[in-house]
């Protein structure tokens, strides 16, 4: 590691939980099983408000870790943003974002550090991601953004590993799942926006990330398996509702004016679509995400 002759790498992990004890459990396993010769790795845990008894078993399985208890569930960017805050203040060279459901490869965290500081304009970078415990089926592999009606996509996500993706390159977005991003990032774009409470906040950050000049690049020799919708289950009411909501949000502040009135006049049409599905739980949040989007309810809404 060329950094590694300078200094050692002052880096802060933020876990955050919420009634995911074992899970979280299993993610600190893996993070304490890495070695960091040429860096420090302070983890954090920060707790949105459990009540399955989480933060007594963090006390007494890993009493040296950071344990920061919310006092309400405030969604993944709020929550995150507690613990970037923290790490900021602490004087954290470079963050660790990631998801409680993910195990880490042994050396994936020095390979995203090789990258991170290869070059200045690099602000944000990403591993490959697997669906665990399944070791050959990509769960993401870099985020993209359709310029078609501006939606964020996960790349990859389902299709078996071939070596399609095995080259390190620059992306639309890295997935907040295990995202490493450098301290000055943040100090110059902000934090997450909460008005998300959960999804797309990664897709936000990562694109006034590159407004801001910096590049979010992903790396395929760093490992992640990723036990996807562990806590928000795809297909859920939670995940149809903020996805929908939340994908407006997301037009709104970024797309151009093309598609900005493109996705306005086609809400009777996407409606439509949501009302005609067979799916009764997609029908029904999927529409008030819609409805929620235009009476600008933003933040965390409680429908189940």
């Amino acid at each position: 590691m060329g950094y590694a002759v300078f200094k050692k790498i002052k880096l802060s992990t933020i876990i955050l939980n919420w009634n995911g004890k074992d899970r979280t459990l299993k993610c600190l396993n893996s993070l304490m099983s890495i070695k960091k010769d040429s860096f420090e790795n302070y983890i954090m845990v920060v707790d949105n408000n459990s009540f399955d008894g989480s933060v007594k078993v963090f006390k007494k399985f890993y009493p040296s870790i950071n344990l920061i208890r919310n006092e309400k569930n405030l969604g993944w960017a709020g929550g995150n943003n507690v613990g970037v805050r923290y790490a900021l203040k602490s004087g954290a060279d470079c963050i660790f974002i990631l998801n409680n459901d993910a195990v880490v490869k042994k050396d994936s965290i020095e390979k995203l550090l090789d990258v991170l500081y290869s070059k200045k304009e690099i602000g944000i970078v990403g591993p490959k991601m697997y669906y665990s415990p399944n070791k050959k089926i990509i769960a993401d592999a870099g985020g993209i953004i359709k310029q078609h009606r501006f939606f964020g996509i996960n790349r990859g996500n389902g299709e078996t590993d071939e070596g399609q993706y095995d080259v390190i390159e620059k992306v639309g977005f890295v997935s907040g799942a295990a995202m490493l991003v450098k301290n000055q990032v943040f100090k110059k774009i902000g934090l997450f926006d909460e008005s998300y409470f959960l999804y797309y906040e990664d897709v936000d950050f990562c694109f006034r990330g590159r407004k801001a000049g910096y590049l979010s690049v992903f790396v395929p020799n760093s490992i992640v398996y990723h036990k996807f919708g562990a806590t928000s289950k795809i297909g859920s009411p939670l995940h149809n509702y903020y996805t929908t909501r939340n994908h407006y949000i997301f037009v709104e502040k970024y797309a151009p004016l093309k598609e900005k009135m493109r996705e306005l006049f086609r809400t009777p049409k996407t409606i439509t679509e949501f009302f005609l599905s067979k799916d009764e739980v997609r029908k029904k949040y999927s529409i008030l995400g819609v409805r929620d989007y235009f009476l600008r309810r933003f933040g965390e809404k409680r429908y189940w």
